[in-house]
């Protein structure tokens, strides 16, 4: 599906209606889950930031003047 034809749908529910729907456990499930992306998430950032200084200490070499003809 591209993403020009994505919708989203927000439903607000009662918090009494929201727990009859939903059970308790399957509410802890999904925080834990949500806390796992996060987690995820936190390690691709922190591979990236350690791909990054690793490159940082190399040295670019210094620029020279060419001459054109």
């Amino acid at each position: 599906m591209a993403a020009d034809k994505m919708r989203e749908i927000k439903i607000s529910l009662p918090e009494e209606l929201f727990t009859l729907l939903l059970p308790l456990q399957a509410e802890e499930h999904l925080l834990k889950a949500k806390k796992e992306v996060l987690l995820a998430l936190r390690s691709l950032i922190d591979a990236r930031l350690e791909s990054l200084e690793k490159k940082g200490g190399r040295r670019a070499e210094p620029k020279r003047k060419i001459k054109i003809e």
